[in-house]
């Protein structure tokens, strides 16, 4: 797929639209390996999320957001408005 994309001058989009056609046409057998490393990867990110989260320095974290959005929420009130 890539090979088919270089030397074309495409948009963002375009190419977006072209990948994402392509992988509609794939089969659910060549889809898997895909599915499989993206499952393992998700996988791999919320247990080392979990694990973050049992740590000072999430809890500094989240102490920090917690003053941040206190001391800034006046200021933001007028902007999101609809």
């Amino acid at each position: 797929m890539r090979d088919d994309l270089k030397g074309r001058n495409l948009t963002f989009t375009e190419i977006a639209k072209l990948v994402g056609e392509h992988w509609q046409n794939l089969s659910v057998v060549e889809k898997e390996p895909y599915e499989s490393q993206a499952q393992t990867a998700k996988d791999r990110y919320n247990n080392q999320l979990a694990e973050y989260k049992k740590t000072p320095n999430y809890k500094r974290y989240q102490d920090y957001l917690e003053e941040f959005k206190s001391r800034y929420a006046h200021q933001s009130k007028g902007l999101f408005a609809t």
